[in-house]
């Protein structure tokens, strides 16, 4: 059915046909009499718009902040949370970001595994802290819904174990409702940045969920290599870790040239290329973005060797291109 601007003419209840020029029967023929004319209704029965109840307004079907604006979604350039979420085998990417694998996969061919990689590194790190005894997470830069997620990871350990998500792009957003299907009360999801610390940590949800007067694990990972100097991951940081308790851990990775030098400084060109910025660290340099924090056992070391399950073999050793840290607030 067409879509029209308006409901249209309403039928009518009693339909009249023109009459032909001069028909006797018509109201116009002279040769009638008048029609008998009906008395006036005093004005006084009749019922006045003025005098029934003033209508309140309707209340607003969808509840909307004031300001909020749909987020847009730029399909045409690439966009890092799609080509991490394309790189890990998902389907919430567009051409562009088909096209942006596809020339980091030539330059390193072996970046499928390291973004597994990270994420392995990121369930060996929550379980241990989970194992010890932390049962609040924040993980900004969320990212793409990924099984397992950083609750189920959490949960496996600790079952009550709360957990706060952070982000603030479109396509993530639109997900948070996946991302959050199972998590119960226990989860929530904030549209924030990691480059405005401030307004993230008066966030009211966050604050509704964690409790900042006891130790968090603030996790970032897979975040920082994006972020060059002028936007001040360090400053970041320590904003983040100067609110939480004694006892909070910080969760970390980050590019390096350190390793697989030129791997690493391949893939780092090719991300360039697709206009994603990334910012290769050296181990003093990763060092210095903890502040104070003091890393936990085994320290920074490759993500793959983070506390691993198993033997690391020579050949996954000589394809690192990222380092992992776990670091404590004392």
């Amino acid at each position: 059915m067409a879509d029209q601007d308006g409901p249209g003419p309403l039928p009518s209840t009693s339909p009249v046909s023109p009459l032909p020029p001069n028909d006797p029967t018509g109201p116009t023929s002279p040769s009638s009499p008048p029609p008998p004319t009906s008395p006036k209704r005093p004005v006084s029965s009749v019922t006045q718009l003025s005098s029934l109840p003033a209508m309140s307004p309707l209340a607003p079907l969808f509840d909307t902040p004031a300001g909020w604006r749909p987020p847009t979604v730029d399909t045409d350039a690439a966009h890092i949370a799609r080509v991490y979420d394309c790189l890990l085998g998902g389907k919430d990417h567009f051409r562009a970001d088909r096209q942006a694998t596809e020339l980091l996969l030539r330059a390193n061919p072996h970046l499928r595994d390291a973004c597994r990689q990270q994420r392995d590194f990121l369930r060996r790190a929550v379980a241990h802290l989970a194992g010890a005894g932390l049962r609040q997470f924040v993980d900004i830069g969320t990212g793409l819904p990924a099984t397992p997620s950083t609750h189920q990871m959490a949960r496996a350990v600790e079952p009550g174990a709360r957990v706060a998500y952070v982000d603030n792009d479109p396509i993530v957003l639109s997900h948070a409702r996946v991302l959050l299907n199972d998590g119960a009360d226990g989860t929530a999801f904030i549209d924030g940045d990691f480059r405005s610390p401030e307004a993230l940590l008066q966030d009211p949800v966050l604050r509704s969920l964690i409790d900042f007067a006891e130790p968090v694990v603030i996790v970032v990972t897979g975040l920082l290599h994006f972020l060059p100097d002028h936007e001040t991951p360090a400053r970041h940081l320590k904003t983040l870790m100067d609110a939480c308790a004694p006892g909070s851990h910080l969760v970390l990775t980050a590019g390096t040239a350190d390793l697989a030098a030129d791997l690493a400084r391949a893939t780092a060109a090719a991300y360039r290329q697709c206009s994603i910025p990334c910012r290769l660290r050296d181990d003093r340099e990763v060092l210095e973005l903890l502040g104070d924090l003091e890393p936990i056992a085994p320290g920074l070391v490759p993500m793959a060797e983070w506390r691993p399950e198993g033997a690391v073999s020579r050949t996954v050793r000589a394809r690192q291109i990222a380092y992992g840290v776990v670091a404590r607030k004392d």
